[in-house]
């Protein structure tokens, strides 16, 4: 009789937890708290502490050539993919002919252009010559920090919702 009342007890635990878990995830960064979710400087010089949003996605403010820019961290992009509009505010310029490189999306193939970014820093975290790539705006909701960022740490790793980037 008991394992049978703890197994109605977990069905209903699950029953109420599933839904969270199997939501999609939205592209659009949440509102944030009064608290703020933005990256933090952590104790330590050279680490910065980033708190997930209600979506559990990570969303930073990056400075890119020194232009602040919005960007998710996302660890399955395999380099920093800018936005085309970001990129012309960071002051770089593609043609129309430098899409090229075919990148696979959550929406399908969409095509890039391969640039080099002097700097990219989250708070007091800065990666020099950085590889990226510029995709047009219809084709990408958010610039990303990916691995050719994340790569060039000596640290990042998640735990309890807490995003770490060690220099």
């Amino acid at each position: 009789m008991r394992s049978i009342v703890l197994t109605a007890i977990a069905l209903m635990i699950v029953a109420f937890a599933a839904p969270q878990f199997l939501a999609s995830p939205t592209d659009e960064r949440p509102k944030a708290s009064a608290g703020g979710n933005a990256a933090q400087p952590a104790p330590r010089r050279g680490d910065v502490e980033i708190h997930a949003e209600t979506n559990g996605h990570f969303y930073v403010d990056l400075k890119v050539e020194g232009r602040k820019i919005e960007a998710m961290v996302d660890t399955g992009a395999s380099v920093v993919a800018l936005r085309e509009s970001d990129a012309r505010r960071a002051g770089i310029r593609v043609r129309r002919g430098d899409f090229k490189i075919p990148m696979s999306t959550a929406n399908g193939t969409a095509y890039a252009a391969a640039i080099t970014l002097r700097s990219v820093a989250v708070d007091n975290v800065e990666i020099r010559n950085v590889s990226a790539v510029v995709m047009p705006d219809d084709k990408l909701a958010i610039t990303l920090l990916g691995a050719s960022f994340l790569n060039e740490l000596r640290r990042f790793e998640v735990s309890d919702r807490v995003l770490v980037l060690e220099n």
